[in-house]
């Protein structure tokens, strides 16, 4: 869960767990944001189920795994590419609190050799992690995943744009453990997505998803009649989406105001939004973004 409010991560960890859900995972975003109060609620709240600290510890290995392990974390994420004294030391600290570490080799170049490596460090899963920057470039988990699993003995986790389709895939690679994100937290329906996955990976067979599926060359404008605008910048990550437009209006449109002015950057929508606290009615927001092509302003600012 990538949340950064507690009280979104706390409702759809609810719904997930209506749908059959193992584990629940703080993601990096929430812990930075929450601090580790959103793991001692997550524990509270679920006492069933494991809750997962993603730390992507790189130092300090024993203190940030005995902090977790203390507010109630069952498993806490270390980086691969940390030194192996730090893995050590977490798996020291985990074994005295009562919790497990899970190595994740995001950015590791020899992925079987660094897991077997954290499996004699005593580490008890591998993760094999697309992170999201990564995956809004074309980036997919399983290209390493059989190398990883068969390389060592321990639990391997893939996490990385999975869902309903592509979780048996993950399983025929050899994972034991999947990680499911976006399909998930970002589905009106989080308890029904949460099943087809369970569902696809107890059957081994894909379950359809219209909305987390992967969409071909030749399927462009079918994804594109689906979603607003604002959905096409933001999944453009930055890079722009509509350049070279121009308004079109009738010739005697007419538009006066008191103007509030925005100075801001390529892409920084935070002082546009906080331009709205500032306007009155009958102002007109005037926002100059040096040039800039991506986008500042769209669906929800304008209803705001």
């Amino acid at each position: 869960m990538d949340f950064v409010d507690a009280h979104r991560a706390v409702q759809v960890a609810e719904e997930a767990v209506q749908g059959g859900i193992d584990w629940l995972e703080a993601g990096t975003p929430l812990i930075k944001s929450e601090g580790l109060d959103i793991v001692r609620e997550l524990r509270a709240r679920f006492p069933g189920k494991t809750v997962v600290a993603d730390l992507k510890t790189l130092d300090t290995g024993a203190l940030e795994v005995e902090m977790a392990s203390k507010a109630g974390a069952g498993v806490v994420c270390i980086m691969g590419m940390s030194e192996d004294s730090t893995i050590t030391e977490a798996v020291k600290s985990a074994r005295q609190y009562g919790s497990k570490v899970m190595v994740d080799l995001m950015r590791v170049e020899d992925k079987p050799a660094r897991a077997r490596q954290s499996e004699a460090l005593g580490a008890d899963f591998i993760c094999i992690h697309v992170s999201i920057d990564e995956q809004m470039v074309g980036g997919k988990p399983f290209a390493d995943l059989k190398a990883v699993s068969e390389a060592v003995r321990i639990p391997v986790a893939v996490a990385g744009g999975i869902n309903s389709e592509t979780a048996p895939l993950a399983v025929e690679n050899g994972a034991s453990i999947v990680i499911v994100g976006g399909a998930i937290t970002k589905s009106g329906d989080v308890a029904e997505s949460t099943r087809s996955i369970i569902q696809s990976i107890s059957t081994m067979k894909p379950v359809k998803s219209d909305r987390s599926r992967k969409y071909g060359p030749d399927e462009i404008r079918e994804a594109l009649s689906r979603v607003s605008t604002p959905n096409v910048a933001d999944a453009m990550h930055t890079k722009g989406s509509m350049v070279g437009l121009h308004p079109f209006v009738k010739p005697m449109s007419r538009m006066i105001g008191q103007a509030v002015t925005v100075h801001t950057l390529n892409g920084d929508w935070a002082k546009v939004v906080e331009a709205i606290d500032h306007a009155n009615a009958g102002d007109v927001i005037v926002v100059d973004v040096h040039g800039g092509e991506m986008a500042v302003w769209g669906e929800l600012a304008s209803w705001s």
